[in-house]
């Protein structure tokens, strides 16, 4: 990643505008400001490794990071997507323990990146602030046991049905998701071939219609019963 010297004042700026640093006493937003970097990241870009020693701490500033799981076989999922204003690589940092995932930039964009150390002091001196960063990353291990009872508990079918459902109530537009089959594939622990298979039984029963890089939805209650089919 390539790192730009914006001013103190730019990285201040932008922690300001974010919820998650509100209350931030002066002494702890100037420490912030003068020990983080903004980098530029492109698309397909690692941010860091699965395994990778857990120096840093990252902030969306702009883009979109997907949060990956590689299995020992080559196989990746992808068990979460960062947004602007989301943090990641906090978990390796307070357990100082190894990456246990990647993060792969998605598109074009910039992170902030903030030390390890720095970080932690954060934490100790701000109590407010640790509790926000541990209920957010809290909520994010209950989605991915959830994700992992997906996959134990549901075939491959109902966590496509699942995921789509999932995406289109996050769309603008409802009924219509934009989304890879690759992605589709990572996120859901299959194959491509897998994918496309099940796509194209339900595209020729009327469920939905698919184009390059997006799915619009036309049966929902059908791919709704199709998860709820191994739920019940």
């Amino acid at each position: 990643m390539k790192s730009s010297a914006e001013p103190v004042s730019g990285v201040r700026t932008f922690l300001e505008g974010m919820p998650l640093f509100a209350g931030l006493s002066e002494a702890s937003l100037l420490t912030l400001a003068s020990e983080g970097r903004f980098a530029q990241v492109e698309k397909g870009q690692f941010i860091f490794f699965q395994s990778d020693s857990s120096e840093k701490v990252y902030i969306v500033r702009s883009g979109l990071v997907a949060i990956v799981l590689e299995s020992p076989d080559g196989r990746e999922m992808v068990i979460n997507e960062m947004h602007p204003g989301d943090f990641f690589g906090e978990v390796g940092v307070l357990t100082r323990q190894p990456r246990s995932t990647s993060a792969i930039a998605r598109s074009e964009g910039v992170v902030l990146e903030l030390p390890r150390q720095t970080f932690l002091g954060i934490l100790a001196a701000e109590p407010a602030l640790a509790r926000r960063i541990l209920e957010i990353t809290a909520n994010r291990l209950r989605g991915s046991s959830e994700r992992e009872s997906a996959l134990a508990f549901l075939d491959a079918q109902a966590r496509l049905a699942r995921l789509l459902l999932q995406l289109e109530q996050q769309a603008p537009e409802k009924g219509y998701v934009t989304i890879s089959q690759e992605e589709l594939a990572q996120r859901t622990g299959q194959t491509r071939q897998t994918v496309a298979k099940a796509l194209g039984r339900w595209r020729r029963a009327g469920w939905l219609i698919t184009g390059r890089g997006h799915i619009m939805l036309l049966n929902r209650d059908a791919l709704l019963q199709l998860e709820r089919e191994w739920i019940l």
